[in-house]
């Protein structure tokens, strides 16, 4: 019984590292954006989390946003990014309708009370 049994976690632990070495490629979206004046970093955070939960609930789980401040760097006061990372071109897709609906619309409201986002760019991420 036991070797049937090492030999099923065997086989699920190998296949389950098959999908992660063929997976798709990260999508990754990268915001540029500033504090809006009279409001914090905390801010964007709150609104930010509320975002992810959003995600999570109505699209996918594996959806993260990171917020990304300079340590380092030429940058103004207030600057920060976002990185939002997707697991397919497809997640991101519904992400965007989801942003659509209602509810969806009032959490980018309140990131946009935050924050003001200037520009964006997209890109595939692979670990190497």
């Amino acid at each position: 019984m036991k070797s049937s049994i090492a030999k099923a976690l065997t086989s699920c632990a190998l296949l389950a590292l098959c999908a992660t070495a063929t997976a798709d490629p990260t999508v990754r979206v990268v915001w540029v954006c500033n504090v809006n004046e009279g409001k914090t970093l905390d801010d964007v955070r709150t609104a930010n989390s509320a975002w992810v939960r959003f995600m999570h609930a109505n699209v996918d789980e594996a959806i993260t946003s990171t917020i990304l401040t300079p340590i380092v760097g030429n940058y103004e006061n207030g600057r920060f990014f976002f990185a939002d990372d997707f697991p397919t071109m497809t997640v991101w897709n519904e992400s965007r309708e989801a942003s659509q609906t209602t509810e969806g619309q009032a959490i980018d409201a309140a990131i946009n009370e935050a924050a003001t986002c200037i520009s964006n760019t997209m890109h595939s991420a692979e670990l190497s």
